[in-house]
């Protein structure tokens, strides 16, 4: 164990002291506290526009201000919506909604300063201001409608803003279907009571009798955490895995093209090598993860500080991960998913000398991945997929499936026997990988040369 230790600690602190390493883990969070930082200074800083409607009855201009209250609505509604699914008190529920209840408006109606294209040139360009209730501002767009009367034409001097045109073309469609049904004798507001008379689907878990007693049949957030959870943790395998690729194939060229292995191998036995890199790695990107991790939760911690009652909102998805039922057999696919991943990688850049070597695996070792990563999307969207069923038993996909699975009480003999395929794989990959690695670390054997490797351990002649 000590010789383990020994060149664990020599390879982690090896990866650890490169100025790259740390570029490259300050850069993620750096990165996504920058790009968060400027969509919401861009959201804030946008400024606000005046718009006018050429018209003398108002009848545009008013659909067009219902459509942007329509739009405030739905923002109120999806605000009541995340009140409810947090289960919040009514006094954090109220404030909540209030808080979101109306959207920042961005486009203001004023009244149009003249009623020709020509006369509003100016202030469309810039060379005249209109007055508003912000003061006064170039105008930055203005509708007529069309001397036939089939369109309403959207004048403006910045045609990359389309979100007023937008909401304007939806605003004329309800105004066509308000028309549409007062020439057939119909209310305007038909189509809402038609809409408010349907019946709700609310969703419900079917529980058992005690379970159903005491925390009730409706869906909440905690039934969807697991689920969260749990995708959450396959991902985080799959970045894990995609991220070692770089450390396993790079430092074996470079200790194999330097002649390190000669050296490493006077002191420790193979197994033991392996068995050091392998831990040096896992450590390297644990590190990676672990901050990356950290970071997350303390900026989830700041963003639920900010809703009122928002701190309940966590608590689903720590008691899901605190679950055993879900964290262990997901830590065991976790280890075992990493072993074979690992070792696979890890024998074939033994048999590279040189980076152009690498990039002709990078390929195929890209499939390789990619594959578990669309059987995590379907598992994630539908998980009681035939498919699914069947790719779990596929020891490639059973790290990533079998954990996604777990939020859904797979019979336990399944559990049991896709972990004992995992494990029976995992040391089948690890003494054919044993094995490459000698050929390819001490024995100097190359891509070329793979075929001769797999004869030679099946007793045939090479």
């Amino acid at each position: 164990m000590r010789n383990v230790y020994l060149i664990f600690r020599r390879d982690y602190l090896g990866y650890v002291k490169a100025w790259g390493f740390w570029l490259s883990l300050a850069a993620v969070p750096l990165f996504m506290l920058i790009g968060g930082t400027f969509a919401i200074f861009a959201a804030k800083s946008s400024p606000v526009r005046y718009y006018a409607v050429v018209e003398p009855a108002g009848i545009y201009a008013s659909a067009i201000e219902a459509e942007f209250a329509q739009d405030d609505e739905a923002i109120s509604q999806q605000a009541r919506d995340l009140a409810a699914s947090m289960d919040l008190p009514p006094e954090h529920q109220a404030a909540l909604e209030s808080g979101n209840a109306v959207s920042q408006r961005k486009f203001i109606l004023v009244p149009a300063p003249a009623v020709s294209i020509d006369a509003l040139r100016p202030y469309l360009m810039g060379e005249r201001l209109v007055s508003g209730p912000l003061g006064d501002k170039p105008l930055f767009a203005v509708f007529i409608p069309s001397a036939d009367g089939t369109s309403l034409e959207y004048w403006s001097d910045d045609v990359n803003v389309g979100a007023l045109r937008a909401v304007a073309a939806n605003a004329m469609r309800r105004l066509a279907r308000q028309d549409a049904l007062s020439e057939a004798g119909l209310g305007a507001d038909f189509l809402a009571k038609v809409d408010a008379g349907a019946l709700q689907v609310p969703a419900y878990r079917i529980r058992t009798v005690v379970d159903q007693v005491t925390t009730g049949s409706e869906v909440t957030m905690a039934d969807r955490a697991p689920v969260y959870v749990a995708g959450g943790l396959a991902y985080f395998l799959w970045l894990m895995i995609f991220s070692i690729i770089q450390y396993l194939l790079m430092g074996t060229i470079e200790e194999r093209s330097n002649k390190i292995f000669d050296t490493l191998l006077t002191s420790v036995r193979l197994p033991e090598l392996l068995a050091g890199k392998l831990l040096a790695v896992f450590a390297v990107t644990s590190t990676m993860m672990l901050s990356w991790g950290l970071f997350a939760f303390g900026a989830s911690l700041f963003a639920t500080s900010q809703i009122p009652g928002g701190a309940s909102l966590l608590s689903p998805f720590l008691a899901a991960f605190a679950n055993p039922a879900i964290i262990l057999p997901g830590l065991i696919s976790f280890l075992l998913g990493y072993v074979m991943y690992g070792m696979i990688f890890m024998a074939l850049g033994s048999l590279c000398d040189t980076i152009q070597e690498a990039q002709t695996l990078l390929s195929p070792m890209m499939i390789l991945l990619m594959l578990p990563m669309f059987a995590i999307f379907i598992a994630f969207q539908d998980p009681g997929s035939p498919i699914v069923d069947i790719a779990s038993w596929i020891p490639v996909f059973t790290p990533f499936l079998l954990i996604l699975r777990m939020p859904h009480n797979p019979p336990l003999w399944e559990v049991i026997a896709q972990m004992g395929i995992m494990a029976l794989t995992a040391l089948a990959i690890l003494w054919f990988a044993t094995k490459i690695y000698r050929a390819g670390a001490v024995h100097g054997a190359g891509i070329g040369d793979l075929g001769g490797v797999f004869k030679r351990m099946l007793g045939r002649k090479g």
